[in-house]
């Protein structure tokens, strides 16, 4: 029997993260968010970076359709950026848990008002990902 690891049991996996850009401040975000119908939107704590200890405010929201549960993260926190590779991404999407986001949540979200876009974003390199990997 061997005690050794694999490379793909230590890589660390995280579904789609998508990116939202929008002139809206992160309260009124929020409030159009929560203004539809089919999402239920709660503050959440702000998280901390993995690296350079930046808080950053999020929101917890809940898809009532199928109560699958995301959070909307302000890309720019107190110190840095959540996501770095990404500059001019203002929020990110990002599921909780391993299954990846409803495509109808993104539908609605890139509809709503003040929203400029919402795309899905390149898959987070190893070190990046430690910031996303807390998040489950």
């Amino acid at each position: 029997m061997s005690n050794h690891f694999t490379l793909e049991e230590l890589e660390l996996e995280y579904p789609i993260i998508y990116g939202v850009s929008t002139p809206l401040r992160h309260i009124k975000l929020g409030f159009e968010i929560e203004c539809h119908p089919d999402f239920l939107v709660e503050f959440h704590e702000d998280i901390e970076s993995y690296v350079g200890k930046s808080a950053h405010t999020s929101f917890l929201i809940t898809y009532l359709e199928d109560k699958t549960q995301l959070l909307v993260i302000r890309n720019k926190g107190t110190k840095s950026l959540f996501y770095p590779r990404y500059k001019k991404v203002d929020y990110l999407l990002c599921a909780i848990g391993e299954d990846e986001l409803n495509p109808e949540i993104i539908k609605i979200i890139t509809k709503l008002k003040g929203i400029s876009i919402c795309f899905a974003l390149d898959k987070p390199q190893q070190k990046e990902i430690l910031n996303f990997s807390q998040l489950q």
